[in-house]
């Protein structure tokens, strides 16, 4: 089994999803806060964040693949 570590070091747009990711999780965040204040359990609110990320995601390849 390789090294997911050794594998990330590799890739090239690591430190662009690193970027990205810190642009984005104070947002993030700030939504998952606002569920919570709306009576949205935090883990709750944080998987549907999840969920629509993931749909996303998979529009996205349905697009490539036409």
């Amino acid at each position: 089994m390789s090294n997911v570590v050794e594998f990330r070091a590799k890739c090239p747009h690591v430190e662009t999803v690193s970027d990205c990711r810190q642009a984005l999780e104070a947002h993030v965040m700030k939504i998952v806060a606002e569920a919570v204040g709306w009576g949205f359990a935090p883990a709750e609110a944080a998987m549907v964040v999840a969920d629509i990320a993931d749909d996303y995601i998979l529009m996205l390849s349905r697009q490539l693949r036409h």
